[in-house]
């Protein structure tokens, strides 16, 4: 798998870069130290970029959902000049509306020309969804029509998950590694794909540098929620680009309900949930300190 210096492996039962062969299997992770210094959050996703660019010859395809993470990366790729392709996936019935009117004014905003494509998400559920699903039996019905659009990159496939995290529990904040956030990248594993789907955790300075953005630092010294981490997400991204505009977070699959509507994903894709996926998400995490500890060279 493509990070950076080999700083980081998932495995499943103790092999690395594995797949979950049962519902028992168990998740972790290994991270390697491997950095000595890094710079900002922002001059890290540039760095980010180009390392990337140079890992492949072949060109680059961004799947671009209008979200902020996805916005990140193609932002970094502009002031880079650095070419590449961005894909647009719109569902029927609206069920990205919102999603697809942000991708849509942020491409027109920077001068863009995406490739929209077409993709009916309850003939996949009908389908294919369960022959993909079965293959690692991954955690979230929300991130198979993800691995299928695999299909539709000729080049190496881009997605932006794995954005740093933090989140605060019993006091303390913590930083998270969330055994989803792989499934894409698990997924083209599985199927000898070449892809870079967690691509904020390329490199690991880009985790380090975030840690250490004063909007975070700010965020650690306080009680908070999830939903403070968002907020502080955006503070800090519109801060590095303040063409970001501040938007609800979403999960892609709403339609036109409102943000916070029990129904976030159609009836079709929750049954597959209910049906299919009876075993939890496996989270990890690291407090400051061990965080740090982890990824520095001493």
């Amino acid at each position: 798998m493509n990070y950076k210096n080999d700083w980081f492996k998932w495995t499943y039962d103790g092999n690395a870069f594995g797949a979950r062969t049962s519902t028992e299997s168990i998740f972790d992770i290994e991270i390697k130290p491997t950095v000595r210094s890094f710079k900002t959050f922002k001059e890290e996703l540039l760095n980010n970029t180009r390392q990337i660019r140079d890992t492949f010859s072949e060109p680059l395809d961004l799947f671009f959902s209008g979200g902020v993470d996805s916005e990140v990366i193609l932002r970094c790729h502009i002031e880079l000049k650095i070419p590449i392709n961005v894909i647009i996936v719109k569902y029927e019935n609206e069920y990205n509306a919102l999603d697809l009117m942000h991708a849509l004014r942020i491409c027109n905003e920077l001068n863009v020309t995406p490739k929209i494509i077409d993709f009916n998400l309850e003939k996949f559920f009908e389908n294919e969804a369960y022959e993909i699903w079965s293959k690692g039996m991954f955690l979230n019905s929300g991130r198979l029509p993800h691995m299928k659009m695999l299909e539709y990159s000729d080049n190496i496939p881009i997605m932006g998950d794995a954005n740093p995290t933090w989140f605060y529990d019993r006091g303390v904040w913590r930083y998270l590694f969330r055994e989803v956030d792989y499934s894409q990248s698990v997924y083209a594993k599985i199927i000898g794909r070449d892809a870079v789907l967690d691509w904020y955790q390329h490199s690991p300075e880009v985790l380090l540098a975030h840690a250490l953005e004063e909007e975070i630092i700010t965020m650690r010294s306080k009680f908070g929620t999830m939903d403070d981490f968002e907020k502080t997400k955006y503070r800090l991204n519109s801060r590095i680009w303040p063409s970001i505009k501040i938007r609800p977070k979403r999960v892609g699959f709403e339609g036109k309900l409102p943000f916070g509507h029990p129904m976030s994903k159609p009836e079709f894709m929750l049954n597959f949930n209910q049906t299919h996926i009876t075993f939890k998400n496996t989270h990890i995490s690291f407090t400051e300190e061990d965080f740090f500890n982890r990824m520095i060279i001493k």
